[in-house]
């Protein structure tokens, strides 16, 4: 094949002559419609779906689409067919290459219990593809002839893409990398899993909706962008693990390592082939604005390819990408560090809002079983609404304390209070106040209009009305009462962090900005 090389140079507005094109364009095209020619040739599926024909293919399709896209061939009446042609081969060569793959690697790897029938579903979408491949292949031939392209037939002679793949695989003789601290590696591995899990909402927002409602979904929730972001990290994941975890001793010390790969490794794939999938039917379906339709037509309409979208690659993504989760979970469990702190309760009105989400994100960061620990009841410290709840023994701790710290004023001893409660009851506040025993959230504050009731005694009465006060949100008492969170040690010592710096607030619940060491939760 002649080695053709662009120059960078100015933009030349030059109306090429079509023949001299076209015998130039021979050169990049003779390869894809020979494969074509013995495409169509072939009887047996196998012969077109399998990774040599389809590689070669993908190879040739793409420097074809290439050097006509550098022609401006996608705005030529003459041309544009053609390279929507080219375009169509480019991507169904290469998601019907990465469903091999899919194929060939998954049963290696314990990654579902339903296994059979994805394998099968696999196998649909294989025909599927050639269908689509055969019919492209079709057209190609077709516009070839139209555009006055050379046939091709006999470019490679008489060439065969079947290949027998002997049985077995290589010995291992290579000494495999020693890793000083194995719990790490893998915790923070199996950490990494669950924190991009976390991220792809995506794949649950498809699950269980009609075809009709995925285009609805185009662009605002799946989009080539989205996906091909998402597609990247898992593929970083399997980087991570190749250049880290990969041809160690430690890969021989749990089998839960190679697990946790094969799904990231499966994950990546099938959102490698939706960012195909969802790049043809945003590019060349979904707005074909000026397509020659009486001479190119895709080969699967816009409903079928959604459907393999969402309904194979997106949605077993989202299955196997929840089969891992349950396992990275467990092998935290099995290797983080376990330990305990204590921590002096959010001064700011206790575990609401702000301080029981940071403290959720932190641990599901990390991932790991932690529990808030208080009057020996447990509390998942992931989910904030458990931690709502501890409020109701803080509260009540407080107004435990409210009593003895009242009991010991010198206020509630004086006779003009004794005699008049109201007067009374402001004094006691006043030395509250002057005491550094409560907050006031408010600038222009008053006591309730309370009455005492029969044979209250003052003491009984403040209780009365400060509790109320404390209630409404009007107050809060300072108090030094701790939790103890329990669990793996990593999530523990970004939790002290946290509460170090006020769980994220001041004493009148203004925002603070959270140390670099946590900036991951703003994310």
């Amino acid at each position: 094949m002649v080695n053709i090389k662009f120059k960078t140079v100015k933009k030349n507005n030059t109306i090429l002559n079509t023949k001299e094109f076209t015998e130039f364009i021979n050169i990049f095209s003779c390869p894809l419609i020979s494969y074509a020619n013995y495409a169509l040739s072939k009887k047996d599926k196998e012969s077109i779906l399998n990774t040599h024909f389809l590689g070669k293919s993908h190879s040739v399709a793409s420097r074809l689409e290439e050097v006509l896209d550098h022609y401006n061939s996608i705005n030529n009446m003459k041309w544009k067919s053609f390279r929507e042609n080219v375009a169509a081969l480019k991507l169904f060569t290469n998601a019907t290459y990465i469903t091999l793959h899919i194929k060939s690697t998954s049963p290696q790897y314990q990654l579902l219990s339903g296994i059979e029938k994805f394998l099968e579903d696999t196998k649909n979408v294989l025909d599927i593809f050639y269908s689509a491949l055969q019919s492209s292949f079709n057209e190609l031939v077709k516009n070839g002839e139209r555009n006055a392209l050379e046939n091709c037939a006999e470019f490679e002679g008489n060439f065969s893409f079947s290949v027998n793949f002997p049985v077995g695989i290589l010995e291992t003789d290579i000494n495999k990398r020693h890793i000083d601290a194995p719990e790490k590696v893998i915790v923070n591995l199996a950490t990494s899993y669950l924190n991009l899990a976390s991220e792809s909402l995506l794949l649950k927002k498809i699950e269980k909706r009609d075809n009709a409602e995925y285009e609805k979904l185009i662009p605002d929730v799946i989009s080539e962008n989205i996906i091909r972001t998402l597609e990247s990290k898992y593929h970083n994941l399997q980087s991570l693990y190749d250049t880290y975890i990969a041809n160690t001793d430690i890969e021989d010390m749990d089998n839960d390592l190679k697990l946790i790969r094969g799904h990231v490794s499966i994950v990546y794939h099938l959102l490698e082939a939706s960012t195909d999938l969802i790049h043809y039917f945003e590019r060349h379906i979904m707005d074909p604005a000026g397509l020659n339709n009486s001479y190119y037509q895709s080969p699967l309409s816009k409903e079928e390819v959604l459907g393999i979208l969402s309904d194979y690659f997106l949605n077993y993504a989202s299955q196997f990408l929840t089969a891992g989760v349950t396992l990275c979970r467990e092998v935290i469990k099995n290797y983080a560090v376990q330990g305990s702190i204590s921590v002096n309760v959010p001064a700011y009105r206790g575990f609401h809002v702000r301080p029981s989400t940071l403290i959720s994100k932190i641990v599901q960061h990390y991932g790991s079983e932690v529990y808030l620990v208080i009057d020996n009841e447990r509390y998942n410290a992931a989910h904030p609404m458990e931690l709502f709840c501890v409020n109701e023994k803080i509260n009540a701790e407080k107004r435990r304390n409210l009593s003895r710290v009242i009991c010991e004023l010198n206020s509630i001893k004086i006779p003009e209070s004794i005699r008049d409660f109201k007067k009374g009851m402001k004094n006691i506040f006043l030395e509250l106040l002057e005491g550094n025993k409560i907050i006031n959230y408010y600038s222009e504050f008053s006591l309730p209009d309370f009455d005492p009731v029969e044979e209250e005694t003052l003491g009984e009465f403040a209780n009365r009305v400060i509790a109320f006060l404390l209630a409404q949100g009007k107050i809060d008492l300072k108090t030094n009462l701790t939790v103890s969170f329990e669990g793996d040690r990593r999530v523990l010592a970004d939790l002290e962090i946290l509460a170090n710096c006020g769980y994220g607030e001041d004493n009148y619940g203004n925002n603070i900005v959270l140390p670099n060491e946590l900036s991951y939760i703003r994310r």
